[in-house]
């Protein structure tokens, strides 16, 4: 085996001993290792949001992005990229240098839904993001306007089984979880209600407010605000239990059985990310996940903070693929 260095001009008293000259190049592979890694992040780090501004997306992605910027050292950049039912911004990070320095905040919708509703991705899933922390779950809960007169899911399955068809119901489109929590309803109780699509969950609440639609389905941070000033009317959850933000309001589950909807809201980066780079940024969500401020913070919106690994979390995503597509088989929801 030749030697590493070689000179035909060695000088008496000035030999390396071999010896000496590994433990050299291991004691400086050994310092330079930690402090590769340590460079992570030496720049803002950009957090897309595949929705407008104003959403639950956006709101749990701002608490996210603080926290991460305070623990990081470093800027965490919100950028808002709507469109294609959120793939415009998840097509953007799929195709962005795995560096750490571009990720997604995902929702079912570009991660699990969307395979099934459009004919054409550019991007695929399962494939092109790699898993890195998994931030909450935050239940649906089902609106109408204070002017229809329905008060609970009794009131909605009992006028929708004595008036087939003349019931409808707003999402913001065809697909997102709004829509598939029409469609769970319509499979699970066998009532009739009419879906009207639109372009976005504020032009849904706009039309149900104003009285031009009477229910729809929303996450419940976006709509705790309505709620409370008596905008809309909450009809029921879709969550196991009752919800501290949403006191009195009901399970759907307790009227239609086996009605249970949640939206999850996960931290993405494109696939080939280091994984010292991954696991970094999952440690520190969770760590900041469990600080009081954040958790009231995540109280205040009706979400639940989740945490856990990358490994975790892309167990969950792969249930969920799996999941979504055989419901949407089921419900034979139309793609665009």
């Amino acid at each position: 085996m030749k030697p590493l260095f070689q000179s035909s001009h060695r000088k008496p008293g000035r030999a390396v001993l071999p010896g000496l000259a590994a433990a050299a190049i291991a004691a400086g592979a050994l310092c330079a290792t930690p402090a590769a890694a340590q460079a992570w992040p030496a720049k803002p780090i950009q957090l897309i949001v595949p929705f407008g501004a104003g959403g639950t997306t956006d709101l749990l992605a701002r608490i996210v992005a603080e926290g991460l910027s305070k623990r990081l050292g470093q800027s965490v950049v919100v950028e808002n990229k709507p469109g294609a039912g959120a793939n415009i911004g998840a097509a953007e990070v799929a195709r962005a240098k795995p560096d750490g320095y571009t990720l997604l905040m995902g929702t079912p919708g570009p991660l699990a839904i969307n395979p099934y509703v459009y004919p054409q991705m550019s991007f695929d899933p399962a494939k092109d993001f790699a898993a890195v922390s998994y931030v909450a779950d935050v239940p649906n809960v089902i609106l109408t306007n204070p002017q229809s007169g329905l008060k609970n899911m009794e009131d909605v399955i009992k006028r929708a089984k004595a008036e087939p068809g003349i019931l409808n119901w707003g999402s913001p489109g065809v697909g997102s979880t709004g829509h598939i929590s029409l469609e769970l309803l319509k499979q699970l109780s066998g009532v009739d209600i009419a879906h009207v699509p639109y372009k976005g969950a504020a032009q849904a609440t706009t039309d149900l407010m104003a009285g031009h639609i009477t229910l729809s389905g929303d996450n419940v941070p976006t709509a705790l605000a309505n709620i409370r000033a008596g905008k809309v009317v909450p009809l029921g959850v879709a969550s196991e239990k009752e919800l501290e933000v949403l006191p009195g309001v009901k399970p759907v589950g307790d009227t239609v059985k086996g009605y249970l909807l949640n939206s999850w809201f996960v931290i993405v980066a494109p696939a080939g990310t280091p994984k010292d780079v991954v696991d970094r940024i999952s440690r520190e969500i969770d760590a900041f996940e469990k600080e009081p401020d954040t958790i009231e913070k995540f109280r205040a919106l009706g979400a639940i903070p989740v945490g856990g690994s990358p490994e975790h979390l892309a167990a969950h995503l792969k249930s969920e693929q799996k999941r979504f597509g055989e419901l949407l088989k089921n419900i034979k929801v139309e793609g665009k």
